[in-house]
């Protein structure tokens, strides 16, 4: 066996491992600590172009369904607001049966009939005109608005003649609404609700390819993380050992001097 004073080939071997081990514990340090597999393009650099790739894809999946949302939103305060003037005119309809009493009103009742119509009449034509969401209005058929419901006219309650007429004048509006809430409920679950449940199904699965490609695997790297301690321990352990070797070595050679 050859010993060399001024060139310990052995301590270089040694060196080089402990240099390995301490780096390979490192890196497994840090991706336990981040959690990411990969924190640099050295680590994988085509799994990182990859990785913003999908990410990419992801954010603008995200701000899509963030979109649809919003458009859901609109839709359900649409359909409230509907569902509230259906609700007025249910209730002029009621007053319009009471005010066509032939012969059973008598002026004031009659007039009581009247004025409270023409309450129902103005709030309803005035939802019309003020319903908006986020500043766009909702009903009135202008651009971005969810329908276009027509202003509720010729509504007169004063005498039973009027009265009667005005019922089939309520109930054109009630089938107007009816179909402007069937359309509204139809075109938020058939196309907005199952758009975006479709991009979230989309997004989640980008999601989890990204996760495999960047993520740590905690059970692995921890596996690798061990080892690469018990290699550093082992690497110290020898070193310390071949320093005691050495150092006997030349004392022999000072013994015999």
């Amino acid at each position: 066996m050859s010993f060399s004073i001024n060139t310990s080939l052995g301590s270089m071997g040694l060196t080089r491992s402990i240099n390995l081990a301490y780096s390979g514990f490192m890196r497994s340090m840090e991706r336990l600590s981040s959690g990411l597999r990969i924190n640099r393009a050295s680590d994988d650099p085509a799994g990182l172009v990859i990785s913003e790739q999908l990410r990419s894809q992801i954010a603008s999946l995200n701000q899509e369904i963030q979109n649809t949302s919003a458009l859901i939103t609109k839709y359900q305060a649409g359909s409230s607001t509907v569902s509230e003037m259906r609700s007025r005119l249910t209730e002029l309809r009621t007053l319009a049966v009471g005010a066509a009493n032939e012969g059973g009103n008598n002026e004031y009742t009659q007039a009581a009939y009247a004025t409270t119509a023409d309450h129902i009449v103005n709030e309803y034509n005035r939802t019309l005109t003020t319903a908006d969401y986020n500043g766009s209005n909702l009903l009135d058929g202008s651009e971005g608005s969810l329908a276009d419901i027509d202003a509720l006219e010729d509504i007169d309650l004063s005498t039973a003649e009027s009265a009667q007429a005005s019922i089939a004048v309520i109930d054109e509006a009630i089938a107007e609404l009816d179909q402007v809430q069937t359309n509204l409920g139809a075109t938020q679950k058939n196309e907005l609700e199952s758009r975006r449940s479709s991009l979230e199904v989309t997004a989640q699965n980008l999601t989890a390819a990204e996760s495999l490609i960047r993520d740590t695997d905690f059970a692995l790297e921890f596996s690798n993380m061990v080892g690469e301690s018990i290699r550093l321990q082992a690497s110290l352990a020898m070193m310390a050992h071949l320093n005691v070797t050495s150092t006997g070595v030349l004392r022999l050679f000072g013994g015999t001097s």
